[in-house]
């Protein structure tokens, strides 16, 4: 800070003083004040211009509005930046809501599916031995009626078609009195009525097996085919019919069918 000399007393004092400190003569002479409208200076106490009579503002309250409209201005702004902030969080936590929602249903979509494919897994194994379970029994009742059949006609004895080939002691004189023999007789047609229980039962699995999934589409048409050839199989043995040398070609070829159908579906079990 410099120091000059008062140009009324003489004494030194800073030159930044607006008065004297030892006179107290003013060293910075106030700002002059002039009219906004016209121009004219103005004394310092003056509220109208004396020239053009305009209004004079008040010095001090146009220099504090400003920082007034300043200061409400940052409070605007920072309420601004706070209201941004909030929304920038609320946003936030509804993407992080809708992210978990859309994870959780994802999830349980592939649970679901998952699920899915075990169930349908099962139910094509089932079905798988449902069949071939019933073709067994099938062949074993096939095979005895082709049995009895033969020798009905060609009169051949044997302890296992005796009883319905020669009832009485001696060969009946039709087939057809034969098959009926063994038809009627209490265990073999248990074994049909098994037979026949297993179709419903083959038949009901089969309607779940129906839509699979991607991963199963060859393995339901392998099972479809074997389906067939199980029908065939066990109609015949249920239901014969024609002469003793279709119904045998046609059980042995249907017989051959669904065993080969077996292997080409269990190659998907093992998987």
């Amino acid at each position: 800070m410099a120091m000059m000399e008062c140009p009324n007393c003489g004494e030194q004092v800073s030159d930044k003083a607006k008065k004297c400190v030892h006179c107290g003569a003013v060293l910075i002479p106030e700002e002059k004040r002039y009219c906004q409208e016209c121009g004219a200076e103005l004394d310092a106490e003056a509220d109208v211009c004396p020239k053009c009579g305009c209004p004079i503002e008040d010095a001090k309250e146009s220099e504090t509005a400003p920082q007034q409209v300043e200061v409400t201005g940052v409070k605007i702004a920072k309420k601004s930046k706070k209201t941004i902030a909030i929304a920038a969080v609320v946003l936030l936590i509804v993407a992080l809501i809708a992210v978990a929602v859309v994870q959780g249903q994802k999830k349980k979509e592939a649970e679901e599916a998952a699920k899915r494919i075990e169930e349908y897994s099962a139910n094509l194994e089932l079905v798988t031995y449902s069949m071939l379970s019933g073709a067994g029994d099938a062949e074993t009742c096939g095979n005895l009626i082709k049995k009895v059949w033969y020798n009905a006609i060609y009169e051949e004895r044997d302890d296992s078609t005796d009883k319905y080939t020669r009832p009485s002691g001696y060969f009946v004189s039709d087939f057809n009195d034969a098959l009926q023999n063994l038809y009627s007789d209490s265990s073999f047609s248990l074994q049909i009525s098994g037979i026949e229980d297993n179709q419903d039962t083959v038949n009901s699995l089969m309607k779940k097996l129906k839509n699979p999934p991607d991963e199963y589409e060859d393995a339901y048409e392998a099972v479809a085919e074997l389906y067939d050839a199980y029908l065939t199989l066990t109609n015949l043995a249920t239901d014969p019919s024609g002469s003793l040398q279709t119904f045998s070609s046609n059980f042995n070829d249907a017989d051959s069918e669904a065993l080969k159908c077996f292997n080409a579906v269990k190659m998907y079990l093992e998987e």
